[in-house]
């Protein structure tokens, strides 16, 4: 005991409480609360390793037109848009980049702002961002359709044609004249090689009437040739397959009660007159690759995806459509999910096919 300036004694509690304890009982503690420590450290660690290995900060986007066109543009500026909701990230976009020069330099511009990842929306982006690849390796380059041959330049490979195929179904199976129409910007776009092939196999007899204006760009010619189409050559189904042709198709036939197939977006908003869309979901994919890049799993090379990565639809389906033919599809949908088997018991050509085992 301790006696005060006050002659009162006072206990010193921590000389008792050492003194109280054990010798064997300390060590012990001493072993606990190493152990305790080890936990922590281990917790620690695991959390640090678990968190993203690429924290994505800055993402940049190139459109070689403008992204206001109510299909490619647009779906691309959407999905840039949830990226930077999702991971709260700053972006950069530029439009009306489309020649290999003005992409070089736009692809410098994207470097000086640190972009992590650029995306070009579109294959005429391929082969300028494989020859700036090496330049830029703290870019990871990501373009929809395209050729990869560098370790940061990422292919999206979208299974366009199969949409294309149930659109031409739908389209052949609900034309009252047996005659159909594809607008496009070029012939060899997969939605329309799947769109022919699905309306020869829906209808054998159908009447398949092609006019390609041969740019991606806006094309103000596309209602002549609708118009022409319809008063001409009895076409009554109209698939507008080009990003600068088919706002303006798409409102003539609303405005015209003409059925159409809608292209690129779920186009359902223009009206029942939209029998189903091609719909290739651009914003979920450029999230998906986000995703992988955050995850420290975005690789050079091309990733294949399609329906069963919920990457492509049909958008809404319209009342106008025959009650028994969009049961057999919705079916149809289901069986190529599970299997890749077209309705015509066969898979698509190896060019278009998402799923083909090499």
């Amino acid at each position: 005991m301790l006696k005060s300036p006050n002659n009162c004694y006072t206990i010193d509690y921590r000389r008792v409480h050492r003194k109280s304890i054990p010798l064997h009982e300390r060590r012990n503690m001493k072993k606990i609360s190493l152990l305790v420590a080890l936990v922590a450290i281990l917790l620690v660690t695991i959390f640090f390793y678990s968190r993203p290995q690429h924290r994505l900060t800055t993402i940049g986007f190139l459109f070689p037109d403008s992204m206001y066109d109510q299909t490619w543009g647009t779906e691309g500026y959407k999905g840039m848009l949830e990226i930077a909701q999702s991971y709260e990230t700053a972006f950069f976009y530029e439009q009306n980049i489309n020649t290999n020069e003005e992409i070089k330099t736009a692809v410098k511009r994207m470097a000086d702002r640190n972009v992590q990842v650029l995306y070009g929306q579109g294959m005429e982006f391929s082969d300028a961002f494989n020859e700036v690849a090496a330049k830029y390796p703290d870019i990871h380059f990501v373009v929809f359709n395209g050729e990869s041959k560098a370790d940061n330049v990422t292919i999206i490979n979208i299974d366009a044609y199969t949409m294309g195929y149930f659109g031409g179904m739908t389209a052949a199976h609900h034309s009252k004249t047996g005659h159909i129409g594809v607008i496009g910007s070029f012939k060899s776009q997969p939605e329309i090689e799947g769109f022919k092939d699905g309306a020869i196999f829906e209808n054998k007899n159908i009447k398949l009437h092609e006019y390609y204006v041969k740019t991606f760009s806006y094309d103000s010619r596309g209602t002549d040739i609708a118009e022409n189409f319809i008063k001409n050559k009895k076409v009554d189904v109209l698939f507008p397959a080009g990003d600068g042709i088919n706002a303006d198709i798409m409102s003539y036939a609303r405005d015209h009660d003409t059925n159409v197939i809608g292209f690129i977006s779920d186009q359902s908003n223009y009206g029942p007159q939209v029998l189903m869309s091609t719909q290739v979901k651009i914003p979920a994919a450029y999230v998906k690759v986000a995703k992988l890049y955050e995850e420290g799993n975005l690789k050079g090379g091309r990733l294949n995806w399609g329906i069963k990565e919920n990457l492509v639809g049909v958008g809404k389906l319209s009342r106008r459509m025959d009650n028994q033919f969009t049961t057999q599809l919705k079916k149809d949908l289901a069986h190529y999910k599970e299997t890749n088997l077209l309705p015509s018991g066969e898979t698509p050509p190896a060019e278009h096919d998402a799923y083909r085992q090499d």
